[in-house]
């Protein structure tokens, strides 16, 4: 893996992630890897960065950025094993930079893309009934916590990190209405309103929050939590346990493991997965077994 290309986007972590993307193409040529910095300037780049790099025969695709240019560089290399992803967490939610165990400091992260292991972990897909597809790294989620992915990923929120997503998540909780649904996975049929349904590759989300918290990125099973309708007061004391997966012992919350999940909503809502929108309900979430090789810490 002597060359890479590592894409960046220079804004990510307020400003940080020029900073960080030349930090790291410093210390990686300095260790005679031979490669090249790109810095995005918009939606698109990172995904069309990728695509130039894999067509050009590197095998080494560097992500430094949040959720959005990780997300278009995975949904580039999605299921290619020639293909191993690094990551330098810059920005927001990097939960897949903590499932596979590196640091949000700089030059740690730098020093795992040096001397870290090369793990295979599965991917998500999703499949919707008009034809789109994506695949996400860790959680695909539907209801509540969809509609707080979506203003923590605006830019009306004060925040970054952590901070974004849960003041999303109290704002949102004000008129959110818990839609009807239809869940089928191996476990069976769920039909019943929700507050949310979170189906996980990996344990957390919202850059911290444990919402399945025994998931494994490589078992080639999707965690399951499914909350049911609940008070606004009960779903404030939820927020609080998610961050050790203390939820999980709630009576209104259970928790399944499936290789597939089939989702229908009424009214059709959409879904996210690693922050980012996917598509509408109806649709099919699957795993697909060891589709992305990623530097982990060792």
């Amino acid at each position: 893996m002597d060359e890479f290309i590592l894409i960046a986007n220079p804004i990510s972590g307020k400003g940080k992630g020029k900073s960080v993307a030349e930090q790291a193409h410093k210390a990686l040529t300095t260790a005679n890897r031979k490669g090249e910095l790109k810095l995005t300037t918009g939606m698109g780049d990172a995904k069309r960065f990728t695509q130039e790099a894999v067509s050009n025969g590197i095998k080494w695709i560097i992500a430094c950025g949040g959720d959005g240019t990780l997300h278009e560089v995975v949904n580039t290399i999605a299921g290619n094993t020639d293909i191993t992803l690094g990551v330098l967490p810059c920005g927001r939610g990097n939960d897949l930079a903590t499932a596979m165990n590196i640091s949000r400091k700089p030059q740690q992260a730098i020093q795992t893309l040096l001397t870290g292991t090369i793990k295979s972990m599965d991917l998500g897909h999703v499949r919707s009934e008009k034809g789109s597809e994506h695949y996400f790294t860790t959680i695909a989620t539907c209801g509540y916590d969809t509609e707080v992915s979506r203003l923590a990923a605006s830019r009306s929120t004060p925040f970054a990190g952590t901070a974004s997503y849960i003041y999303a998540a109290i704002v949102t909780l004000k008129n959110y209405e818990c839609p009807s649904v239809r869940i089928e996975g191996d476990f069976g049929i769920y039909e019943n309103p929700i507050l949310l349904t979170a189906t996980g590759n990996t344990s957390s989300y919202g850059g911290g929050f444990k919402i399945v918290p025994n998931a494994q990125f490589d078992d080639g099973l999707f965690d399951v939590c499914i909350i049911r309708s609940v008070s606004s007061f009960t779903v404030l004391g939820l927020m609080v346990t998610l961050f050790w997966g203390g939820h999980t012992f709630h009576p209104a919350v259970e928790i399944h493991q499936t290789k597939s999940l089939r989702i229908e909503t009424n009214p059709p809502v959409m879904l996210y997965a690693d922050g980012e929108p996917m598509c509408e309900t109806p649709a099919t979430i699957e795993i697909i077994k060891h589709g992305l090789n990623v530097v982990a810490s060792s």
